[in-house]
């Protein structure tokens, strides 16, 4: 009986370092969380500008507005992000004012960032 036990144990050991490893090793770098960033960043400063345009003639000054936009928001976000890698997960921060916030986390090499609704809201603060 012993016997049936231990061996469920190691087996349940075996695959958390299996599980570990793999983590380890997909562990995103600060440059996966900045591309993922960047492209959040982009979608989202892209449908708001796009929202507000009432017309086609506004598609050349959204297109533009957008790259200006992404541009900027891409050197913040290289000069400001701060990945801290934990072995088996990586976190992204950015301190502004004083104040740290996570804004991406990544495993398994997937970073998960906010959602576009979030940054589109804080735009829209950025703009009043």
């Amino acid at each position: 009986k012993d016997y049936l036990y231990m061996k469920k144990f190691l087996l349940f050991i075996l695959i958390l370092v299996v599980v570990a490893g793999v983590c380890v090793v997909t562990c995103p770098d600060k440059a996966s969380h900045s591309e993922a960033l960047k492209d959040v960043l982009n979608t989202a400063i892209t449908e708001e500008l796009s929202g507000s345009g009432d017309s086609d003639s506004d598609a050349g000054f959204i297109m533009f507005g957008s790259m200006i936009g992404t541009g900027i928001g891409g050197l913040v976000i290289d000069n400001m992000l701060k990945v801290d890698n934990h072995f088996v997960c990586s976190i992204g921060t950015m301190t502004y004012d004083g104040k740290t916030r996570v804004v991406s986390v990544g495993i398994m090499n997937h970073v998960f960032t906010p959602g576009e609704e979030d940054l589109k809201k804080a735009i829209r603060e950025l703009n009043d």
